[in-house]
């Protein structure tokens, strides 16, 4: 059995932006993935293509230069960023085409399904495939 230590944790654009823009309480559980000592970057995953829409919609938010700014500190955060394969791409189309959810997220849900890790997330059209992959769900208050 693994511990949470152990665990292979996937986070997606949905995780990140509720982080960096502070919405809680999803900001403060993934928060917690960056500070706790136990988590290595071999555990914690993201898809460049995820990390691409965590960079235009700070760009359309914020302005280019807060986007790059956050994509340096991303980048030195202990979390491992895939670049996809043809064979990532695939499959991630594969599961665009079974469900309804947006390209980005497919990359998500592909690489929880690739690393066989939890996918922490608040995008609902993500949450609805609970019974395919482990989702870590996150909330932001209203």
């Amino acid at each position: 059995m693994q511990t949470k230590s152990q665990e292979k944790i996937v986070l997606d654009a949905w995780a990140v932006l509720a982080l960096i823009f502070g919405e809680e309480p999803a900001a403060s559980v993934v928060k917690d993935l960056f500070v706790n000592k136990d988590i290595s970057r071999s555990s914690m995953h993201m898809s460049w293509i995820n990390l691409g829409e965590v960079y235009y919609t700070l760009a359309r938010r914020k302005g280019m230069d807060a986007a790059d700014e956050v994509l340096k500190d991303i980048q030195m955060l202990p979390v491992t960023l895939h670049e996809p394969s043809k064979a990532d791409v695939l499959s991630a189309a594969k599961i665009k085409a079974k469900h309804k959810l947006s390209y980005a997220d497919a990359f998500a849900v592909s690489l929880a399904e690739k690393t066989n890790g939890t996918l922490f997330t608040g995008d609902p059209e993500i949450i609805l495939l609970g019974d395919i992959l482990r989702i870590r769900q996150l909330s932001k208050a209203h």
